[in-house]
């Protein structure tokens, strides 16, 4: 179809189109680099931070590194374990979550330090909690078990959503001791139910760890110094979850891929026939906008730049630019009456163009893939 009358063009117009196929793909080329390489930047800084805030050493990037705390000292050690029952929601737009979970305490010690009665969650607030066992023993063993409901906070990384992952965390505290008076250990038979279900992600792993948690604050308290500072060991549980698959950005976007499809068609209308030809890209404008919308709904309010808005991104210039190209195929097919290279430039563009938008949608979705 289209190689016969490429082969009647002379050179000049056969150099022409190849130029102007070059440069386009160039551009794309250039564009489809930059995106995928920060969001594959992005999900690599991503699992780092979550390999650091489950290492009991590691320090994820722009944190502030805790206080160490004395090896030596007349401290209690608190053995914390946790069952994460269910997770009851989650929500990425209005950044939070919620679950249900036990928790449970052995020590060695005073009947009354009751560690349970003195639990925080940080980053969260408590909703429910329900002593469900106690146990005293002679030795001075004791052992606590509670049930908690609690809501938390958490700001998603929303830059590779829709297919993106995330690390659930449960942070705990003892409120009133600090890492000189009272430390945790971790139980290693914590564990996550097989009943944890999130519509539309799967859990991929967990696991359990405690570290310092330095608060720069004396809290005002009259026996420290205004600068003194407490350390506090951190019981942490973290949770990975991903994108069970493609479907969320199918369906996000399917309305986007359609416009495009309709933007493209119009390479196949005859350039003097103004009117479909500059109404098609023109409709399709407006529907990769209103998916635009759509798409950034699913979104907390942010300044950044993500996966969602590179796509649309790349909708919405695409569409553009099939319209700046049939603005040219009617200035060479009307003006200068030349219906070959009008013809033989519409084919190639759409090749080019639509190869083109192809790649972008495969390799960046590709770089983000959690």
């Amino acid at each position: 179809m289209l190689l016969k009358p490429w082969m009647e063009l002379d050179a000049p117009r056969k150099r022409f189109v190849v130029n102007m196929a070059a440069v386009i793909a160039l551009i794309y080329a250039i564009c489809i680099a930059i995106s995928a390489s920060v969001l594959f930047e992005n999900k690599e800084q991503a699992n780092l931070n979550h390999a650091a805030r489950m290492n009991p050493s590691g320090v994820e990037k722009k944190h502030t590194p805790p206080d160490p705390l004395p090896a030596e000292g007349n401290y209690i050690n608190v053995t914390v374990g946790t069952y994460v029952d269910n997770i009851d929601s989650l929500s990425i737009r209005d950044s939070n979550w919620s679950a249900n979970f036990y928790v449970w305490f052995n020590w060695t010690g005073p009947k009354t330090l009751d560690p349970g009665g003195k639990l925080v969650v940080v980053d969260g607030n408590i909703i429910k909690k329900d002593l469900l066992e106690e146990y005293h023993g002679d030795n001075d063993t004791h052992y606590q078990k509670f049930r908690i409901s609690a809501k938390f906070l958490k700001f998603f990384d929303t830059s590779r959503v829709p297919i993106e992952s995330h690390m659930l965390n449960i942070y705990l505290e003892d409120g009133a001791r600090d890492g000189t008076k009272l430390r945790f250990v971790a139980d290693k038979t914590s564990n996550v139910s097989s009943r944890v279900a999130i519509p539309g992600y799967k859990v991929t792993g967990h696991g359990t760890t405690v570290k310092p948690h330095t608060y720069r604050s004396s809290y005002g308290d009259p026996r420290l110094a205004a600068n003194d500072k407490k350390t506090y060991t951190q019981y942490i549980v973290g949770i990975d979850i991903a994108r069970a698959n493609m479907g969320v950005y199918g369906k996000i976007f399917l309305s986007l891929f359609a416009a495009l499809a309709l933007a493209l068609s119009n390479f196949f209308v005859k350039p003097s026939d103004v009117g479909p030809r500059f109404s098609l890209p023109t409709a399709a404008y407006f529907g990769a906008v209103a998916n635009s919308y759509v798409a950034n709904s699913i979104l907390p309010p942010s300044g950044s730049f993500g996966l969602v808005d590179y796509v649309a991104a790349f909708g919405l210039g695409t569409i553009f630019l099939t319209i700046a190209l049939a603005l040219l195929s009617n200035f060479i097919f009307v003006k200068k009456e030349d219906k070959a290279l009008s013809y033989v430039l519409d084919r190639a563009m759409f090749l080019v163009v639509g190869l083109c938008c192809l790649a972008a949608n495969i390799i960046i979705p590709w770089a983000a893939l959690g």
